[in-house]
């Protein structure tokens, strides 16, 4: 949130707070950066807006300056594998917190049932990345394709 020179916050009426998308899983790409679980923190609108800036553009650089940096040592399909299961995890996580919340906070009743979703997608997510980890500790054998 912009401050005066004290540090203060400025006075006046307060702009919307940024919301995160809905993402089209199509379009996955064109949201590459900072994790949306990260991104709501952010409500002002412009900071939001400048951070998803950030992020795209970093993965922009990363795409433009992968030649120069050294080779995944299992190759990068299997980089990018795990790299979705950290992102499984991650989300393994904050979906059991936000199903704790029912019993850490006082929520309203929408804010319980959809804790009560939470605490059903942890299961799922956990066999998403366990199913996918599984895949990743097979051993490779020469000659695989």
């Amino acid at each position: 949130m912009p401050s005066s020179s004290d540090g203060t916050p400025p006075s006046g009426p307060a702009s919307p707070a940024a919301v995160p998308p809905i993402l089209d899983p199509e379009l996955y790409e064109r949201h590459e950066g900072l994790r949306e679980t990260t991104l709501a923190y952010f409500t002002d609108p412009q900071d939001n807006a400048a951070l998803r800036h950030i992020g795209q553009l970093l993965y922009s650089m990363a795409l433009e300056s992968i030649r120069y940096w050294p080779a995944e040592p299992q190759g990068a399909f299997v980089q990018q594998a795990r790299a979705v299961v950290a992102d499984l995890r991650h989300l393994q996580g904050t979906l059991a917190q936000m199903d704790q919340e029912r019993v850490a906070s006082a929520l309203t009743e929408r804010e319980d049932r959809i804790s009560v979703a939470c605490g059903r997608l942890v299961r799922r997510v956990k066999a998403t990345a366990d199913a996918l980890e599984a895949a990743l500790a097979k051993p490779y054998t020469e000659g695989e394709e």
